[in-house]
């Protein structure tokens, strides 16, 4: 269940922009991939793990005509597809002055962004479109090209600058997706409620054996052990899921009725529940959790959903980016 869009002042700089072009080279550090690598940005040095850190040296000022793009290390993951959403660590600096602009990397935790104009600069989008998760690319581009002859005075760009983006294909909307659980059945325990089902899609739940008084803890009971690869904190994972206000008939959301949701873990676009439990579930996994409103929306009143509300859910994990 999504808390929120992220609404990351970074996002605000990444849109509209350049387009990008580049040639078969190696990466920075020597290694080979079957990705167009790009050209070689003369004096730039870039350290550190893709979606774990990042140190940026420049020898400003970074050379170069127009636009130009290189793979610093290629991932062997599934591809970041156009439209599809994916986690990035995105990083904005002055190629002119050498100086930092502004990064993810200081907030701790990658965003959640779709891979499309309207999200991304085209100059970063068409550098990380089908490239593999775990690759980190960097872009250089005039600044005028990007935000226009206002340049960006937010992140002290002007017009006449060349800006510098490096991003991180941290984690990718998953490649292979299952209709619905797949594994071992488990039985719940006798006072939990019950899941309701028409064709295999979950419609309800049953509370006539749940206890009025709604349960005080974080609690996550075992419908379906998945047999499927297991997710990761700050990793993409399809869902299906079903919420309701404890011992409320309807549902103040559900996506059985659509198609199933592919959301970020582990980065604070999701109620504390979800981010706590989800990472070690497997693919194929059915749950249901009941989540106390410290782990819900808290004092927050939502649509449909008053504040201080104990929430259950069930959710089918479908897909994991492995």
């Amino acid at each position: 269940m999504r808390r929120r869009l992220l609404a990351l002042s970074i996002v605000s700089f990444l849109l509209f922009g350049a387009t990008a072009c580049g040639d078969d080279t190696q990466a920075q550090d020597g290694t080979s991939a079957s990705v167009d690598m790009g050209s070689e940005i003369d004096g730039l040095t870039v350290t550190g793990d893709v979606g774990k850190s990042l140190d940026v040296k420049m020898d400003a000022p970074l050379t170069g005509e127009g636009t130009q793009a290189q793979v610093l290390e290629a991932g062997d993951g599934n591809p970041l597809k156009l439209n599809e959403s994916a986690l990035l660590h995105l990083y904005i600096g002055n190629a002119t002055s050498g100086k930092d602009a502004i990064t993810t990397y200081d907030q701790g935790f990658p965003i959640q962004v779709k891979a499309s104009e309207d999200q991304l600069f085209k100059a970063v989008l068409d550098e990380i479109v089908d490239k593999p998760q775990g690759t980190r690319v960097a872009v250089t581009a005039p600044v005028k090209d990007v935000w226009g002859a206002q340049g960006a005075p937010q992140l002290k760009l002007k017009a006449s600058d060349t800006a510098l983006f490096i991003a991180d294909i941290v984690s990718v909307q998953p490649a292979e997706v299952v209709e619905g659980p797949e594994g071992e059945s488990v039985d719940p325990p006798a006072d939990a409620p019950t899941v309701v089902e028409k064709d295999g899609q979950v419609t309800g739940l049953d509370w006539s054996t749940a206890p009025k008084k709604a349960p005080k803890k974080l609690t996550v009971i075992p419908l379906v052990e998945g047999d499927g690869p297991e997710a990761d904190a700050e990793s993409m994972v399809t869902f299906d899921y079903y919420g309701a206000v404890w011992g409320k008939d309807q549902p103040f959301d559900e996506s059985y009725s659509r198609e199933p949701a592919p959301f970020g873990v582990g980065v604070q676009g999701l109620i504390p529940a979800w981010d706590k439990v989800i990472p070690g579930l497997k693919r194929g996994s059915r749950v249901l959790i009941i989540a106390p409103p410290e782990d819900g929306y808290g004092d927050r009143e939502q649509p449909n959903i008053p504040a201080g509300s104990t929430l259950a859910f069930v959710v089918d994990v479908l897909g994991v980016d492995e």
